[in-house]
């Protein structure tokens, strides 16, 4: 069982290795859509930061603390 203040948190501390990754990962994919669609990068960056924070809002706490936790394994 999750206590509330783990609930509650709005920080996530995770390694830095894991969060250059994915963040390098999020850069490789947005060059990737640019090239084979044309569209410039800024473009897609815009659409896919509109798109994650939409699919943000419509995810219940309890999902996010799964994605976190999920995050959490991968870096164990």
């Amino acid at each position: 069982m999750m206590n509330s203040k783990q609930s509650n948190d709005k920080s996530v501390v995770l390694p830095k290795d894991v969060f250059v990754l994915n963040t390098l990962a999020m850069g490789v994919a947005i060059q990737i859509l640019a090239k084979i669609t044309g569209e410039e990068i800024e473009v897609w960056k815009e659409y896919v930061n509109a798109t994650a924070n939409e699919q943000y809002r419509q995810l219940s706490s309890e999902r996010i603390q799964e994605i976190v936790d999920s995050i959490k394994d991968l870096s164990a």
